[in-house]
């Protein structure tokens, strides 16, 4: 009997000690702060290239200040031209409105160039030097996609259209 009580509560420590390093150790992606942590799944619900997968694209990083909400990003590419794809939920003041909302921020990202992306507005802008910004929403998402060349208008509507 003393030797059953004494294995059952060697095994019941053991249990326990795995359970609470393992909840120590998890953390939600809103508690990362370092941009060099690289994150496989998000707190929200995201959108991916036609087969691709996050793995793939290097996992997430997080691309907003500490002390903001929490916004992702991965990197891709569109031809040889390297783009960041961020995402975050649609902020709440969006909600009821998104068209107009969206279309303010694109104006602050000089993003007045409007393209149809398979039902989905999508507004790009370009630098003189060359950089793009471009702006839309999808899935309840807002998308800021930057690159550091010019990219064909036909090639942004490809690569929106192709999140799911």
């Amino acid at each position: 009997v003393v030797v059953s009580t004494g294995i059952f509560i060697l095994v019941s420590c053991l249990v326990a000690g795995a359970f609470i390093y393992h909840h120590s150790t998890t953390r939600s992606s809103a508690d990362i702060t370092n941009p060099n942590e690289v994150v496989k799944n998000l707190d929200y619900g995201t959108v991916l290239p036609d087969n691709k997968s996050i793995d793939e694209l290097g996992g997430w990083r997080r691309v907003s200040p500490a002390k903001s909400d929490p916004v992702f990003a991965y990197s891709d590419k569109i031809g040889t031209a390297t783009i960041t794809v961020s995402q975050q939920p649609l902020p709440d003041s969006f909600k009821g409105n998104v068209d107009s909302q969206v279309a303010e921020v694109a104006k602050k990202f000089s993003a007045t160039t409007k393209i149809d992306a398979d039902h989905t507005k999508v507004y790009i802008g370009t630098s003189t030097k060359g950089p793009q910004s471009v702006i839309f929403t999808k899935n309840n998402l807002l998308i800021l996609i930057k690159s550091q060349v010019k990219i064909d208008d036909k090639d942004w509507a490809s690569y929106a259209k192709s999140l799911r």
